[in-house]
């Protein structure tokens, strides 16, 4: 497995992700490769007409040979386990541990037949956490996400709404997606400089909402919150996971 951390404008904030990630591989604009030097982390540096989420992770895909990418966004702060009292639950920092959750997701994904993998996107909140429902097989991840094999591929139409749109690709050919819900890797969003901040417009996040709901229509809900938009898949997925011992 290979973990990417795609980076633009953020030297810091990458150098705090690959604490939990050493050996982790950068990938950044060409132009930013000197300001990323001093890391001293593996660098892929991508050409300037590589825009946008979605032709950006698919030129990663291309670019990268091992089998399974996981490619994590560069502002993730934390790793939470979400089991257990708030209190309880302390950050997860240390990268052997960070591993060996990343390689159980992977197995879990390939038992159940699923293509991507990923983990709780609650934002870190552990009253939302259900003790009862563990891993979820449908829904969308992002931030954070395994991707096994390449018989997938982003839609370039998608800037900044890219990955839940691969998801659902993902359920409609394979039936299922894997989600560790005990995990949640905790990052800032849509209120962070760099990145893709460069992208993301009022105007061009209503176009991508329009299209992504043209698209898949009642397997997808929209629906507007206080400060973000709720992007919900109505695939339903219950079916027993069994994992060879």
């Amino acid at each position: 497995m290979r973990v990417v951390i795609p980076s633009r404008k953020r030297v810091e904030g990458c150098r705090h992700v690959l604490r939990l990630f050493p050996g982790a591989t950068v990938v950044v604009h060409e132009g930013e490769a000197e300001a990323y030097a001093g890391l001293g982390a593996e660098l892929l540096e991508h050409p300037p007409e590589v825009r946008g989420i979605a032709p950006l992770k698919n030129w990663i895909l291309d670019s990268v040979q091992d089998e399974v990418v996981f490619i994590v966004d560069d502002d993730i702060s934390v790793l939470k386990a979400m089991p257990g009292r708030p209190r309880r639950s302390a950050p997860i920092a240390d990268p052997r541990v960070i591993a060996e959750i990343l390689a159980n997701a992977e197995q879990m994904a390939r038992a159940a037949g699923a293509p991507v993998f990923g983990f709780n996107a609650n934002g870190g909140d552990v009253r939302k956490f259900r003790n009862q429902e563990p891993f979820a097989l449908s829904g969308w991840v992002g931030g954070a996400m395994g991707i096994i094999g390449r018989e997938l591929r982003f839609d370039p139409t998608l800037k900044v709404r890219a990955d839940i749109d691969f998801c659902l690709q993902a359920q409609l050919k394979h039936r299922c997606i894997f989600i560790d819900l005990r995990f949640a890797f905790v990052e800032q969003r849509f209120n962070n400089t760099g990145g893709n901040a460069h992208m993301r417009s009022e105007e061009r996040n209503q176009r991508e909402l329009a299209y992504l709901k043209q698209k898949w229509g009642k397997w997808l809900s929209i629906r507007p919150g206080k400060t973000t938009v709720r992007l919900i898949v109505n695939v339903g997925r219950r079916q027993n996971l069994v994992v060879a011992r």
